[in-house]
């Protein structure tokens, strides 16, 4: 999405691409970057670019990938309202990974 900015408006200019890249970075990936660009002041947009990819492609753990439901049941004493709010927060759950990938 930032690559297509800069391309519509035509920047050229590394720094005006770092400031429109970082003010499109939330939460986690924000710090990361804040911690990146203090660790390494003088890379470029490029290298940039690839360590950020390189850290958020990969997945760390089974928390941040979405596993397949494998059985679901009710359990003994559970009522259906109870099985609907589970299934609610996790697809929840799903979404949130999702649109923080």
């Amino acid at each position: 999405m930032v690559r297509v900015v800069w391309e519509a408006q035509g920047v050229m200019d590394d720094n005006i691409k770092k400031a429109t890249l970082v003010s499109s970075l939330q939460d986690h990936r924000l710090t990361w970057y804040i911690k990146h660009s203090n660790d390494q002041p003088n890379a470029g947009i490029t290298e940039i670019q690839n360590a950020l990819n390189r850290e958020f492609n990969c997945l760390k753990s089974e928390m941040q990938s979405i596993i397949g439901f494998k059985e679901i049941m009710m359990l003994l004493g559970e009522t259906p309202w109870d099985l609907n709010q589970w299934l609610k927060s996790m697809i929840h759950e799903a979404n949130i990974t999702l649109m923080d990938v």
